[in-house]
Order: C-alpha cells, then sequence, then structure tokens
C-alpha cells in the first residue's frame, strides 16, 4: 500500500488566515497527524450501541401507549438522502477563497433514520417525536495533486510514488430528536413540516489518494480542523403519500428537505450550514 502526504482541505478552511492563500495553494497544504482507527472504531460502536438502546427503549414504550389508545401510533423512518455544506463568510475570508471552495466541494450520499411516535390531535392533525441517527457533510471533487511546474513545459511535475489525484468526504454524525407536525389532506396526502435537534457525536473526513498505476488508498480519521458545534438545531420540511394503507400499518414516501440553523463550527470564519434533500420512506403501524 502507497502511502503519502495529503492536503487537508479543513487546515486551511479553519486553521489558517484564510486572506493570505489562494484557491491554487489549496492542496498544497500538508496533513500532519493521522488519527488512530482502532480507537475512532471502537468509540464509534460504544456510542451507536447507546443509541440503539435508546432507541428500543422509544419503541417499547410508544408500544405500550399505542395498545391504551388508538390515539398513538408508531413508526420507523429511513431517509436516504443527498448532503452539502452551504458556505457562510464572516468577512474575514476573501471571496477568492471562498469561491475556491465553492468550486471543489459537492453533494455526498447519506443515510439518515429514526423511530417515531405521532399522536391524533384531530382528524387531520397530528404531532410527531422522533429519535434516530443523522448523517452529514460534503465531500470534494477529485482533485489533480501536483507541486512543480515544469518551467520549460508548463506541464505540473508529477511524482510518480506520490498520489496523482485526491478526493476528501468528510462526515457528521449526530443524534437527531425530530419534532413534527403534520397535516392530511385526504386519506393519502399530506404535509409535514417541523424542527430537528441535533446532538453531533463524532466527526470524521476520509481521503482517498488514487496513483497514477490504477491503485488508490483509502484512510479515515477523526476530523479535528475545528471547534464543532455540539448542539445545532434543523428545519424540516416534507410532503407525502401513503401509497398503502391497511387495517394494521401503513407504507408511505416522503420527498423532504432539511437544513441547519446555526454553522457546524462554532467559530470558523468560513462556516457550513448543511443542507440535506432526498425521498424517504417508512412504515407506520
Amino acid at each position: 500500500m502507497k502511502s503519502g502526504p495529503i492536503a487537508n482541505l479543513r487546515d486551511v478552511n479553519y486553521n489558517t488566515t484564510p486572506k493570505t492563500i489562494s484557491p491554487s495553494q489549496i492542496r498544497f497544504i500538508f496533513e500532519k497527524k493521522y488519527f488512530n482507527t482502532k480507537r475512532m472504531k471502537t468509540l464509534t460502536r460504544f456510542k451507536m450501541k447507546h443509541l440503539t438502546i435508546t432507541i428500543a427503549l422509544l419503541l417499547l414504550f410508544s408500544f405500550n401507549g399505542n395498545t391504551q389508545s388508538k390515539k398513538f401510533s408508531l413508526g420507523i423512518h429511513l431517509f436516504p438522502n443527498y448532503s452539502a455544506g452551504i458556505i457562510s463568510n464572516d468577512g474575514n475570508t476573501s471571496g477568492e477563497v471562498q469561491s475556491g471552495f465553492d468550486a471543489i466541494e459537492t453533494w455526498k450520499p447519506s443515510l439518515n433514520s429514526n423511530a417515531y411516535v405521532e399522536y391524533q390531535l384531530t382528524e387531520k392533525s397530528l404531532l410527531g417525536f422522533g429519535l434516530g441517527y443523522h448523517n452529514n457533510g460534503e465531500k470534494t471533487q477529485k482533485l489533480a495533486l501536483y507541486f512543480n511546474i515544469d518551467p520549460i513545459t508548463g506541464q505540473p511535475i508529477v511524482d510518480p510514488a506520490a498520489p496523482a489525484y485526491a478526493k476528501f468526504v468528510y462526515n457528521r454524525h449526530h443524534v437527531e430528536i425530530p419534532l413534527y407536525y403534520k397535516r392530511m389532506f385526504g386519506l393519502r396526502f399530506y404535509v409535514q413540516a417541523g424542527f430537528s435537534g441535533m446532538i453531533n457525536i463524532f466527526n470524521t473526513k476520509t481521503s482517498i489518494k488514487y496513483f497514477s498505476d490504477g491503485t488508490k488508498d483509502r484512510n479515515t480519521s477523526a476530523d479535528q480542523s475545528t471547534d464543532f458545534r455540539r448542539f445545532n438545531l434543523a428545519a424540516n420540511l416534507g410532503c407525502g403519500w401513503n401509497y398503502l394503507n391497511r387495517e394494521n400499518y401503513t407504507l408511505y414516501v416522503q420527498p423532504m428537505v432539511q437544513y441547519g440553523i446555526f454553522g457546524v463550527s462554532k467559530s470558523a470564519s468560513l462556516n457550513r450550514n448543511f443542507f440535506s434533500l432526498g425521498i424517504s420512506t417508512g412504515i407506520k403501524l
């Protein structure tokens, strides 16, 4: 397996003085250290285990309530989506640097899920509460890496031992607590709006290095490039269609968007508000 220094884009974004860096220099900032992957995986399993237990207790509580009253129902919600970071600038970073990040960052696929309880307020109105896992972030395009220019040919000088291209994927992992209002229009169509409390549990960055001989190397480490916000709030909006109604369950499909109200960093000059959109599906019992 080949290895070599790779630019960490977030060192430019968060930990340097952005006004002194041009977009062409972004890919030349070297990553100083890698996280202990084994330790990170152990921590992830520990946190996800406790999240699973919490969701199971929520489902048990909801099931007991559902047997006592027809006003309560429970369900499981799956939300495959694409997410991106909408960049905001506090004015301390040049517009040229911001444009550089806007040009290379793009959407990444994410998968979120939660268990929820709904309460029937009226014949057409419902109030819902849930608990689950939420992932958002962004990735870069595949970037060409070169560290010098041949003064005669004007072509980049590429070290055969170093990667020729690289891609970076940034993931932020949260516990999500959604609260929403749902309005039915007829028996099948509905509109849903609400907010989600977001608790950030850990963040990762993945570098994918592509070598000239066709091999590639993938490395995932903890993203410690900024002081990430521990608690955030997201606005949620969706409309859905109950495509299968049965006596004991309902299957639905729901286009949905989410937007992070606060930036993911507490103090970054170039901050990001996450934006997710996709088509969710689920079952309500």
